[in-house]
C-alpha cells in the first residue's frame, strides 16, 4: 500500500488530463480517463537545461547613459537651489587673499516679464520626467529635491531680503585677478583692537558697525563660498582707513612698522581703484552695496576726486530710495536703526555734495519721513557731533529749496532775505547744542576732526545765508556784505586757521584730506565774502586772516586737482585784496603831502559807476570785474567768484 502511494505520489498526469485541464488522481489508469472512457496515456520527456539569458552590452551602456543624465540633471538642481540659498543670506564669500574667478556680484538688470506661465510648465513637465525616470530605476537621490513646487520657488526666491529687484544673471570681475589681501596677523591684531578702543573710520562713515565689519572679514579671509564685490569694497575700503588712522602707540601691539603700513595701504588702495573700475553702472540696490558706496564716496573725497565721489553718493542716494530707506518706520530695532544710520550718512554727504557743486540733490527733500535724529535721544559729547551733521543737512537742504532752487529765485529779495536770517538763526542754534554738549562731556581726541569739521560747516553755511541779506550800512561798496555774513566769514577762516595749526602740525597728508572732504561739503564763500569786505574797508586784521587762511589750506595744492584750482582762486582773491589795501594806503599817504583837495576814498573810486545796473545780488561776479578793471589786473575774479561758490549767479553775456 505504501509503494502504490509512493509511486502514485511520484507519476505525474496523464496527457488527456493535462490537455483537458482536469485534476489527475495520478493512477493507472486514472480515474477521470476510466470515466471518459479514454486510454490514459503517459508521455515521458527528458528534463531541460536552465539557461540564463545574457542582455547585450549596449544595454549596460545605455542604463550607465541614463544615470549619467540624471546625476547631471541632479548637480544642476543643486546648484540652482545652493545658489539661492546663498543669495537668500547675503554673506558671500570667497577664499583669501586672490579673487580670481571666486569673486561673484549678485548684480544684474531687471528683465520685466519673463513668460512665468510658460516657463512654469516647462519647469513641472521636466520635473516629473525627471522624477518618473528616477523612481523606474530605483535612484535614489538624497539630496535632490524634484517637486514642481519646490522648482517654481526656487525661481521666484528673490536675491536678498534688502534686494528691491531679483538678478538675472551673475557677472565676473575679471579685473580684480589675482588681486591679494593684507597678511592675515597683522589684520587679526587690528580687528582685536576693535575691542578695546574706538576708532576713528567707524566715526567718520557711520554706516557699519565694528562687530558687522569683524563678520565680514572674517567671511572674506577665511572664505568657503563666494563673496560679492559690495564684500570686498567694505573689507579693503575698512581696513585701509583702519591702518591710515593707526597709532604709532600701536604699531608694536599690532606687531607692524611705519614701512608695513606703508605697503598695505598701497595695496588696499590699488584694490579700491581696481574696484572702482569694476563697479558696474546698474547695480541691484541693496543694504551691502549702499555702506560700499558710502565707503567709495568718503575714500574719493578725501582725496579730492570729486566727480567720481558724486556718481558714487548719487548711485547710493538711488538705491536708499529704491529700498525705502527715506521711509523707515519709527521702530527702534536693530535693522531699522542700521538702516535709517546708512540713509542719513548718504543724506549727509548728497545733499553738500549737491549744495557745493550746485546740483539738485537725489533724495528729495519732500519725500523724507524717515525719522531726523534727535539731540533729546543722544548721550552727549560724540553723538552730538553726528547729530550736528544730519541737522545741519536738512537745514541746508530746506535751504536750496527756498533760497536757491529755480522756484525759489522767482520770489522777492525781501522774502528771501527774510528766509535767510531765519535760516542762519536754525543753524546757530544748532551749533550752539553741539558745543554745549562738548562742553559737558570733552571731546576725545578722537572726535576732534569732527568737531572742528561742525564748526567750520556751521559759519560757512551762516555765511552763505547772510549773504542775501543786504548790507545796513547806507551807501555801502558792492563787494561788501552785512555784518552778520562778514562775522560769519570771519569765524570761518579763524577756525580753519586753527585747525591747521593743531591737526595740520601733527599730519599734514590728514589735513590735506580733511579740506578735500571739507570743501567737497560746503562752498568755501567765506574767503570769497572776506575778501570782498577787505577791498571795501582796507582791513589790515581782515587782510592778514586772508594771509593766514592761504597758507593753511596751501595742502590742497598738491593733494588734488580741484584742490589745487581753488587754491589758486584764493590765491588770487588774497593778492587782489592786498594789492587793493596797499593803494589804499598809498591813497591816504598822498592825501596827507599833497597840497590838492582829498581824492575820493578807495571804496567810491573802485566802485562801479553810479549809472550801472543795480544788481539784485550782493557780490555778483560783475561787481568784481568792475573792480578788477579799474585795477587793470586781468585776473578774471568774477568768473573765480562762480567757481568757489556755484550760487553766486554769473552773466553770460559779460565777455
Amino acid at each position: 500500500m505504501d509503494e502504490n502511494n509512493n509511486g502514485t505520489a511520484k507519476r505525474p498526469a496523464c496527457d488527456n488530463c493535462k490537455e483537458r485541464k482536469t485534476k489527475c488522481d495520478r493512477g493507472s489508469p486514472c480515474s477521470s480517463c476510466v470515466a471518459a472512457e479514454l486510454e490514459c496515456r503517459l508521455t515521458r520527456r527528458a528534463p531541460e537545461k536552465r539557461q540564463r539569458v545574457l542582455i547585450s552590452a549596449r544595454y549596460d551602456e545605455a542604463i550607465e547613459n541614463v544615470d549619467r543624465s540624471l546625476q547631471d540633471v541632479s548637480r544642476s538642481l543643486q546648484k540652482l537651489l545652493h545658489s539661492t540659498e546663498r543669495r537668500e543670506q547675503p554673506q558671500n564669500d570667497s577664499p583669501a587673499p586672490f579673487v580670481s574667478n571666486h569673486l561673484l556680484d549678485t548684480s544684474g538688470t531687471s528683465e520685466g516679464y519673463t513668460g512665468d506661465s510658460s516657463f512654469e510648465a516647462h519647469v513641472q513637465r521636466v520635473a516629473d520626467a525627471v522624477k518618473n525616470a528616477a523612481l523606474s530605476l530605483d535612484l535614489r537621490m538624497a539630496d535632490a529635491d524634484f517637486s514642481a513646487t519646490h522648482a517654481t520657488q526656487i525661481l521666484h526666491t528673490p536675491d536678498n531680503t534688502d534686494s528691491a529687484y531679483s538678478s538675472s544673471f551673475q557677472v565676473r570681475y575679471p579685473e580684480l585677478d589675482g588681486r591679494t589681501l593684507p597678511p592675515l596677523d597683522p589684520v587679526l591684531r587690528l580687528l582685536r583692537l576693535l575691542h578695546t578702543e574706538k576708532q576713528r573710520f567707524f566715526i567718520d562713515v557711520p554706516v557699519v558697525g565694528e562687530q558687522e565689519f569683524e563678520e565680514i572679514c572674517q567671511r572674506v579671509y577665511f572664505a568657503v563660498n563666494h563673496y560679492s564685490l559690495s564684500a570686498w569694497i567694505i573689507v579693503n575700503a575698512g581696513l585701509y582707513y583702519l591702518f591710515l588712522n593707526l597709532s604709532p602707540h600701536h604699531f608694536s601691539q599690532i606687531a607692524v612698522t611705519r614701512d608695513n603700513i606703508q605697503e598695505m595701504l598701497r595695496l588696499l588702495s590699488a584694490n579700491l581703484e581696481a574696484a572702482i573700475q569694476s563697479i558696474r553702472l546698474c547695480q541691484d540696490p541693496s543694504l551691502q552695496w549702499c555702506q560700499a558706496l558710502s565707503l567709495l564716496t568718503n575714500y574719493c573725497l578725501k582725496f579730492g576726486r570729486t566727480a567720481v565721489a558724486w556718481s558714487m553718493i548719487s548711485s547710493a542716494s538711488r538705491m536708499c530710495i529704491d529700498l525705502g530707506f527715506h521711509q523707515l518706520s519709527s521702530d527702534t530695532g536693530k535693522e531699522i536703526l542700521k538702516k535709517r544710520s546708512i540713509f542719513w550718512h548718504v543724506y549727509v554727504v548728497n545733499t553738500g555734495m549737491a549744495f557745493t557743486l550746485g546740483r539738485t540733490p537725489t533724495i528729495p527733500q519732500y519725500d523724507i519721513a524717515t525719522t531726523l535724529p534727535s539731540f533729546s535721544h543722544a548721550t552727549h559729547g560724540a553723538p552730538f557731533l553726528y547729530i550736528g551733521f544730519v541737522q545741519f543737512s536738512f537745514i541746508v537742504g530746506e535751504m536750496h529749496i527756498q533760497l536757491f532752487s529755480a522756484a525759489a529765485q522767482q520770489s522777492s529779495p525781501q522774502a528771501r532775505a527774510d528766509s535767510a536770517q531765519s535760516f542762519a538763526a536754525k543753524l546757530a542754534k544748532v551749533n550752539n547744542d553741539v558745543k554745549r554738549s562738548l562742553l559737558d562731556t570733552p571731546v576725545d581726541a578722537v572726535f576732534e576732526n569732527a568737531s572742528i569739521l561742525v564748526d567750520i560747516v556751521m559759519h560757512c553755511f551762516v555765511t552763505i545765508a547772510y549773504r542775501l541779506v543786504p548790507s545796513s550800512e547806507p551807501n555801502s561798496h558792492p563787494l561788501q556784505c552785512n555784518s552778520g555774513c562778514i562775522d560769519a566769514a570771519r569765524q570761518a577762516l579763524s577756525t580753519i586757521v586753527r585747525g591747521s595749526q593743531t591737526l595740520g602740525q601733527r599730519d599734514s597728508l590728514g589735513w590735506a584730506r580733511f579740506l578735500n572732504f571739507l570743501f567737497s561739503l560746503v562752498p568755501f564763500a567765506s574767503f570769497v565774502v572776506l575778501a570782498g569786505n577787505t577791498v571795501a574797508s582796507s582791513s589790515a586784521e581782515d587782510l592778514a586772516l586772508l594771509s593766514a587762511a592761504i597758507a593753511a589750506i596751501e595742502p590742497i595744492a598738491t593733494s588734488s586737482l580741484p584742490g589745487r584750482k581753488l587754491y589758486d582762486a584764493c590765491q588770487s582773491f588774497y593778492q587782489f585784496s592786498r594789492f587793493a589795501v596797499a593803494r589804499q594806503v598809498a591813497f591816504a599817504d598822498q592825501t596827507l603831502v599833497s597840497s590838492h583837495g582829498p581824492e575820493a576814498p578807495f571804496s567810491a573810486s573802485l566802485g562801479p559807476p553810479q549809472s550801472a545796473v543795480s544788481y539784485e545780488h550782493i557780490m555778483a561776479p560783475q561787481d568784481w570785474d568792475a573792480v578788477m578793471n579799474e585795477l587793470d589786473l586781468e585776473i578774471g575774479v568774477g568768473a573765480m567768484a562762480s567757481f568757489v561758490e556755484p550760487y553766486i549767479p554769473f552773466d553770460g553775456s559779460l565777455p
